[in-house]
């Protein structure tokens, strides 16, 4: 009877083991930093409907930027404080950057997403259109 029991916890134990299978090289290591910037832009152009000309060009301050912060990171990596301005400075240089690119529709849908993806309550957010369609909404619906 141990014999048995024990013969079906091992086929068992095999099988489960057998289904989780190995992780490929490309599912265990962290997306590149183009890789990275491409899925960013891809969502962008997705979402904000860019033409194939901003994509180039947001393309190209995804990737920048994010060897920029890259580089940041090493450079000040004993320095939290300094790391932190950096990464703001790239931060507002990408924003700046993206901005000139966009036009202003894009860039109020880009920001008010932006705002969402961090957890801006919608009252806080800076897009002032989202606000006004937030409370004429609330209006339309509470009668």
């Amino acid at each position: 009877m141990k014999k048995i029991l024990f013969a079906a916890l091992l086929i068992f134990a095999s099988a489960t083991a057998f289904a989780q299978g190995a992780k490929s090289p490309a599912q265990s290591a962290a997306p590149n930093l183009e890789q990275r910037a491409a899925a960013i832009t891809n969502s962008m152009v997705k979402h904000l409907r860019l033409t194939p000309d901003q994509a180039q060009k947001v393309a190209q301050v995804n990737l920048s930027s994010m060897q920029m912060a890259e580089e940041a990171k090493v450079k000040y990596k004993k320095n939290p404080k300094k790391l932190a301005a950096q990464m703001d400075i790239i931060s507002e240089t990408r924003l700046s950057l993206i901005k000139d690119i966009l036009t202003p529709f894009q860039f109020s849908q880009y920001q008010q997403r932006r705002e969402e993806k961090m957890g801006v309550p919608k009252e806080m957010q800076s897009n002032p259109a989202s606000r006004q369609q937030g409370s004429s909404y609330n209006e339309q619906y509470s009668n």
